[in-house]
């Protein structure tokens, strides 16, 4: 339980269960909600009897991090521990109550923030589809469908769902190799199936109370798995973002791909390649204007404007027409019985998988302000959706890192911002807003899903040591780094689907731990912490 990773974390030996995602993707989101946090500790901390508590509250102004963060830090259930603080003065107190209910400021805040974030999600989604290949009316139904039944159903606050980078890739994986042609009717259905199936292992682990379980893999392999699998998307928008594809023997593979194109730039397309240079630029700037540039939709409108102009950007991705007379009978149920069949393991798997980075948000700001959150609960509601998104003909959804960021530095307070970015999806949809995507260049596009993965492409922390003298490193590290760095192989070289590499790094993390037991290498360690704590 929560002592025993105390006790781990402490003196650092055990491979304890944290988030896939790198916190430094979210620090700028973190400054943003420094000017509430000192009054949600207040309401928390009011809501429990001075008497029966028995930690003194931790002032904003002692941590950057927030009121009593490092007694936050105990893993799943720690939004529960900041109901121990005490010391709450009465002014503080009242401070809280009058806090406690929403004002009207709050609502139009939220407002603000839900389109605000629902104009950076429908070019996202258009983006992922593009990865997935089953073209933007999948992802852009998927992301109508999904937000409002997590919005109703989940637990935390910030979470945005919607398409995201490694599920579009997994899904991709998951098709190709069966054999279906990309963006074929049958490849659409597929990825609704497994949208499905996706969903129905969610509600089925949640109902079972099994959320704590699923994010207990080790860090380590965790982190060289979505490290590799971050690369391999950054890989796979390099034909999108310099107009040209890959041909030859090393056309097979994404990385390969990637470097034979960046050998051959003579047959760039410059329209294209200059498209996407500047998305770059206005997506790793914009932010440095304000916080709340919508730098991505201003890419977007930039893109349209010069395809509308005649101006040669390369490939745009076309209009999409909903009718939702045709939405029934859905099109997971439409899908032949042989490949329903053989898309079930990959359709759980992606279940699994995709869930963590929801879950990576969740923990990140429970963390930062105490927020209850409950992993089974965020499970059933994330099932829900993809079951939903599923019904439309969409593809899986998850917990978007990036687009949670921006909702959050939007002013985005309560869950009502990801009610109204479902409501604005939903009413881009139906009343045709799809015309507009017909001069949407695929270059703008690329470049958003590259710059949405730059973050991730460093080493991770279990990583770095091999760049540190790993031989002068103790025993624990080595083997950390020796399982992120391996797991980062296995998915590089995973056939047919990069989540077989998963499946290996767990492998070997059980033959590490079986080695461990050989060696009692366990009681040596716990003799060894306790001789300190002792001395």
């Amino acid at each position: 339980g929560a002592a025993c990773r105390d006790s781990a974390n402490a003196r650092g030996s055990t491979m304890a269960s944290v988030s896939i995602a790198q916190p430094h993707t979210l620090v700028g989101a973190r400054v943003a909600r420094g000017a509430h946090a000192s009054a949600r500790s207040a309401r928390v901390a009011a809501t429990v009897p001075v008497g029966r508590t028995k930690i003194a509250l931790i002032s904003r102004s002692q941590s950057s991090w927030g009121p009593g963060v490092e007694a936050l830090r105990r893993g799943p259930s720690v939004g529960r521990n900041a109901r121990r603080f005490a010391g709450v003065s009465a002014d503080a107190a009242a401070a809280a109550t009058a806090d406690a209910a929403p004002d009207k400021s709050t609502v139009v805040t939220d407002i603000i923030a839900g389109v605000s974030t629902a104009c950076v999600a429908m070019p996202q989604s258009c983006a992922y589809a593009l990865l997935a290949g089953t073209g933007v009316k999948c992802a852009v139904m998927a992301a109508a469908a999904a937000s409002i039944p997590c919005a109703i159903l989940g637990s935390s606050r910030y979470l945005q769902v919607g398409c995201l980078s490694l599920g579009a890739l997994l899904t991709r994986g998951a098709l190709v190799n069966l054999g279906i042609p990309l963006g074929s009717e049958v490849y659409v259905m597929g990825a609704a199936t497994l949208a499905f199936y996706a969903g129905v292992t969610r509600v089925a682990c949640g109902l079972a109370r099994l959320g704590n379980i699923m994010t207990s893999l080790p860090v380590s392999i965790l982190q060289g798995f979505v490290w590799a699998a971050t690369w391999m998307v950054f890989f796979s928008q390099v034909p999108a973002m310099v107009g040209a594809t890959a041909s030859g023997p090393l056309a097979g593979h994404f990385a390969t791909a990637a470097a034979w194109l960046a050998a051959h730039p003579a047959i760039w397309h410059p329209g294209t390649f200059a498209l996407a240079a500047a998305t770059f630029v206005i997506m790793l700037n914009g932010g440095k204007i304000h916080k709340m540039f919508p730098s991505a939709l201003v890419c977007c409108v930039l893109g349209c404007v010069l395809a509308a102009s005649g101006v040669d950007v390369g490939a745009c991705v076309g209009a999409i027409h909903v009718d939702l007379g045709s939405l029934f009978p859905p099109a997971a149920l439409q899908i032949g019985p042989e490949i329903a069949k053989a898309l079930v393991v990959p359709g759980v798997a992606l279940g699994v998988i995709t869930y963590l980075e929801g879950a990576a948000v969740c923990r990140f700001w429970a963390e930062q302000d105490g927020e209850e959150w409950s992993s089974d609960k965020e499970l059933v509601a994330q099932g829900v959706a993809n079951i939903c998104s599923a019904a439309v003909g969409g593809m899986t959804v998850a917990g978007v890192i990036s687009r949670s960021s921006f909702g959050i530095l939007s002013g985005a307070k309560t869950k009502l911002s990801h009610f109204v970015t479902g409501c604005c999806l939903i009413a881009f949809t139906v009343l045709g807003g799809g015309a507009l995507l017909e001069v949407l260049p695929k270059a703008v596009l690329g470049a958003l899903v590259s710059c949405g993965v730059l973050p991730l492409l460093g080493p991770t922390p279990k990583m770095k040591p091999l760049f540190d003298n790993i031989k002068a490193q103790p025993y624990e590290v080595k083997r950390d780094c020796i399982l992120a760095c391996a797991t980062a192989a296995f998915t590089f070289t995973a056939r047919p689907t990069l989540d077989i590499g998963l499946y290996r790094g767990i492998g070997l993390a059980l033959l590490f731990k079986l080695f461990e037991k050989t060696r009692d290498l366990d009681k040596k360690e716990n003799e060894e912490f306790e001789k300190a704590q002792n001395a």
